[in-house]
């Protein structure tokens, strides 16, 4: 029983010192926050209002914006950083980063159709350019908080498997010391197979396994029965096989749901989920590997298409009829970036994958 437990009223050192770090945290996150919107808020200032400067005026704008967004990218980080403490293990915390970093980061499409006037100067390219710099930590903290969040529960469901209050069948038992824990085994060959039914058990003479039969030891009461009587099983797999009960009061479905219900299956379960992981992931390597090129040039292709709409769809041309959304996300300065974008989809995608394999391993059981 923990402190806690058994003081109920008494607050403990670790409960001050988390106090402490929530308040430390919630602190810097107002700041953070402060200094990101100031610092946004002047290079969106400067980009609405800006003239095309020349020679110390260029330099000292030019200045302002790399101290403004510097401010910003810090406010980011210290806000990224505290809301990943105060909010950890919410299944949103990462999105929503990843949300806040696009907003930033796509800020050249929706921008110039709010303040036109400024899209054409020099200085006015460099603010849109230092703000989409600026919002790269708070993608990178983002993918880091789904990459761990992903690591997290992969761990917990690769231990735990599926919820302890789901099983109705060998619940609360404890592992058996006298049998490895062989990976991808049969019923018999896995930790929570009782050694005195195990001797008696018709399935494990026969070398097969419970759940393919449909009956076993936690669920079935003549195989509990004939254990507990010392009924001898034959040694032979064949002759084994004819003593395996037959339940015919029961559908097949509902033999199905019992194995659902069972630690031993939920173990074999977990076993699968170990083996679907390593594929996943290095699956997921292996697409960005072999099709990186294609999948890159996709992503610049869709950020210079939406550009190109958004640019037409405001009419936003020069004195030449030129789309001026080309020196935004569509140009030189910010195409580099679709390998963070890139790697930024495929991530978010493994954690898709992830969460599929989780509900076919541990919620359909198949």
């Amino acid at each position: 029983m923990s402190q806690r437990e058994r003081n109920p009223g008494v607050e403990t050192a670790s409960d001050k010192l988390a106090a402490i770090l929530d308040v430390i945290c919630r602190f810097v996150f107002t700041v953070g926050v402060a200094a990101a919107l100031i610092g946004l808020a002047f290079l969106i200032f400067n980009y609405a209002s800006s003239n095309q400067a020349f020679g110390e005026v260029a330099k000292q704008a030019t200045a302002n914006i790399n101290t403004f967004g510097t401010l910003m990218m810090a406010g980011l980080v210290l806000a990224g950083l505290a809301v990943s403490y105060l909010q950890w293990g919410e299944e949103v915390l990462g999105p929503l980063l990843l949300i806040a970093w696009a907003a930033l980061f796509f800020s050249p499409l929706y921008l110039p159709s709010m303040f036109g006037n400024g899209s054409s100067t020099d200085v006015g390219q460099f603010a849109l350019t230092t703000i989409q710099r600026s919002s790269i930590p708070a993608g990178i903290i983002g993918l880091i908080v789904v990459i761990a969040d992903v690591a997290t529960r992969t761990r917990l469901r690769i231990r735990e498997g599926t919820k302890a209050d789901q099983l109705k069948f060998g619940k609360g038992l404890k592992e058996e010391k006298d049998i490895r824990n062989v990976f991808l085994g049969k019923c018999w060959q896995l930790p929570y197979c009782r050694k005195f039914v195990r001797e008696r058990c018709p399935i494990y003479h026969a070398r097969r396994t419970c759940w393919k039969e449909r009956v076993g030891c936690m669920c079935e009461e003549s195989v509990i029965r004939n254990a507990m009587e010392g009924r001898v099983i034959p040694s032979d797999a064949v002759a084994a096989a004819k003593y395996i009960p037959q339940n015919h009061k029961l559908t097949a479905d509902q033999k199905a749901e019992r194995c659902r219900q069972c630690v031993i299956f939920n173990e074999h379960q977990k076993h699968k989920y170990k083996l679907a992981m390593p594929v996943a992931i290095g699956g997921m390597g292996a697409v960005y590997v072999l099709f990186h090129e294609p999948l890159n040039l996709a992503v610049k292709g869709g950020i210079s298409g939406i550009d190109s709409m958004v640019g037409k769809a405001t009419l936003r041309k020069d004195e030449k009829g030129t789309d001026l959304t080309r020196s935004g996300l569509g140009g030189d300065n910010t195409i580099n970036f679709s390998e963070i974008i890139l790697i930024a989809l495929l991530i978010v995608g493994l954690a898709y994958v992830i969460r599929f394999i989780e509900y076919l391993v541990f919620k359909a059981k198949v």
